[in-house]
């Protein structure tokens, strides 16, 4: 009966590729990698990518639970590790956020290369707001207080700020109107 209990891997699960694992074992592999430090956070980019890949609630869903199993700091460490476009959904599934994963969310930098980074910094503040508005206002106001912080950061939750006020105020005039 205890054996029953031990869920042992197969001496396979060692050789399987990334992609070929269920979501169980994507997440216990970068639990694992993390907790090692055998690649860096550049490397554990794409693997969690594809853990966030798939699409469908299902999918989501199944992560979200294994996601609770984990330690925080693992998951601080994984949205470090998450590419910028991966944050926004990543954040929505965590199952209790605290303040230095909101502050590890909204504080990644869109890539040099985007051509709308406004829009994928919105996407994450919405994501923070969306799970808490007074851990997105925590997590704004430790990241305002900082010295080193760029205008750009200020600027953009400035902005966000006003696009709230503007949808509570246009909900507001038009009760019946849907906001997406």
């Amino acid at each position: 009966m205890a054996r029953e209990m031990v869920k042992k891997s197969k001496w396979y699960e060692k050789y399987l590729p990334f992609v070929a694992r269920s979501p169980e074992m994507q997440i216990r592999w970068l639990e694992a990698a993390l907790r090692k430090g055998t690649l860096t956070m550049q490397e554990l980019t794409p693997y969690i990518t594809l853990l966030m890949e798939p699409e469908g609630e299902e999918h989501l869903e199944t992560i979200r639970g294994h996601l609770a199993a984990l330690d925080a700091h693992i998951i601080d460490k994984m949205l470090l590790a998450a590419d910028v476009d991966d944050v926004p959904k990543l954040f929505r599934i965590l199952p209790a956020p605290s303040l230095s994963q909101a502050l590890a969310a909204i504080t990644k930098e869109p890539p040099p290369f985007e051509k709308a980074p406004q829009l994928l910094i919105d996407r994450v503040f919405q994501a923070v707001y969306d799970r808490s508005e007074e851990l997105l206002a925590e997590a704004a106001a430790r990241v305002l207080a900082d010295p080193g912080r760029t205008a750009q950061f200020r600027e953009a939750y400035e902005r966000f700020k006003e696009i709230k006020e503007d949808e509570k105020l246009l909900s507001a005039l038009y009760p019946k109107a849907i906001v997406q």
